[in-house]
C-alpha cells in the first residue's frame, strides 16, 4: 500500500474510532433550548424532555403576535414553519409505546401552526392555535413537571 493510502487509512480509522466513542455521549445541551437543564421526573414521557429541547417551540407566541400585527409576517411565517417542523419531527421519532396522546395533541398543534402559516391574516386561525398551544401546555405540565 503507497504511503499516502495507508496515511489516508489510518485517518480514517481514527475518524471512525472517534465517531464510535462520541456516539455513546449525551448530546450536548443547547443554550436556547426551550427549557435549558430540564430533567425529565421519573416515568415522565419521552416527549417531555424531546420538548423541552426544541428550539422553535417557545417562538410561537411571538410569531402569532407579529403576524397579528401585520409586523415582520414572512420572518414569522418562517418562525411558524420551524416551529412545525420541529415538532412533527419530535414526534415521528417517538416509539410506537410512546404516550399517544401527548403526540396527538403535538400533533394537532402542528396542524394549527399550518392553518396559520397558509392564512396568516386569519384571525380564527390564529386563535384556534392559540388555543391548541394552550391545550397541549395543559396536557404536558402535570406529566412533565416543566418549571414555570
Amino acid at each position: 500500500m503507497p504511503r499516502s493510502r495507508a496515511r489516508a487509512a489510518g485517518l480514517l480509522a481514527s475518524l471512525l474510532l472517534l465517531s464510535a466513542c462520541a456516539a455513546g455521549e449525551a448530546p450536548a445541551e443547547r443554550p436556547d433550548a426551550a427549557a435549558p437543564g430540564y430533567r425529565a421526573p421519573s416515568g415522565a414521557p419521552e416527549l417531555c424532555g424531546r420538548l423541552a429541547g426544541a428550539v422553535h417551540f417557545t417562538g410561537i407566541p411571538h410569531a402569532v403576535g407579529r403576524l397579528a400585527a401585520g409586523t415582520g409576517v414572512p420572518q414569522a411565517r418562517s418562525a411558524l414553519t420551524d416551529a412545525r417542523d420541529e415538532l412533527r419531527a419530535l414526534t415521528a421519532e417517538l416509539p410506537a409505546s410512546a404516550d399517544r396522546e401527548l403526540s396527538a395533541a403535538v400533533d394537532d398543534l402542528a396542524a394549527a401552526l399550518r392553518t396559520v402559516i397558509d392564512a396568516p391574516r386569519d384571525d380564527d386561525a390564529r386563535a384556534g392555535l392559540v388555543v391548541e398551544m394552550d391545550q397541549l401546555v395543559a396536557e404536558l405540565q402535570p406529566v412533565c413537571g416543566y418549571p414555570s
